[in-house]
């Protein structure tokens, strides 16, 4: 029998606001990827191109249920810091994968900005989406 993979209840993401943790318990969907870009080169008397890679970073979104106001006032302080170019907030994510083995990975997303996207359709639940990007991660 193979290893068992994961499920999402073995998977934690946490967000800081200048190193205060924003209880945000709603999450329903993670998405984050890596931002990177491929590239080849010819050389003259190579028939076989020379592959490269650049790095630019990670971005992705969190999608959530609206049952409170912590968002809104979250980005609404982080947009006003930046309209008044003073004080930007040090947002982070904190993302942590628990493995059957019982081993974990934790990895902290550093210089990461965030934007808001709200969607209230018919009788359905609101919801609301931070899409992200952050400079790099590390493991911790």
């Amino acid at each position: 029998m193979g290893t068992p993979s994961i499920k999402s209840h073995q998977y934690t993401l946490e967000l800081f606001v200048d190193g205060e943790k924003r209880l945000i318990d709603t999450i329903t969907n993670v998405s984050i990827n890596q931002d990177s870009d491929f590239s080849r080169s010819q050389f003259v008397g190579n028939p076989i191109p020379e592959g490269d890679q650049t790095f630019n970073g990670w971005s992705g979104s969190l999608d959530m249920e609206v049952k409170n106001a912590i968002v809104s006032r979250m980005m609404e302080a982080i947009t006003t810091q930046n309209y008044n170019g003073v004080g930007i907030s040090d947002v982070s994510l904190l993302e942590t994968e628990n493995y059957s083995d019982g081993t974990n990975a934790t990895f902290l997303h550093i210089d990461t900005q965030l934007k808001v996207s709200k969607s209230a359709q018919g009788n359905q639940k609101m919801t609301k989406r931070l899409d992200f990007q952050s400079s790099f991660r590390r493991e911790i």
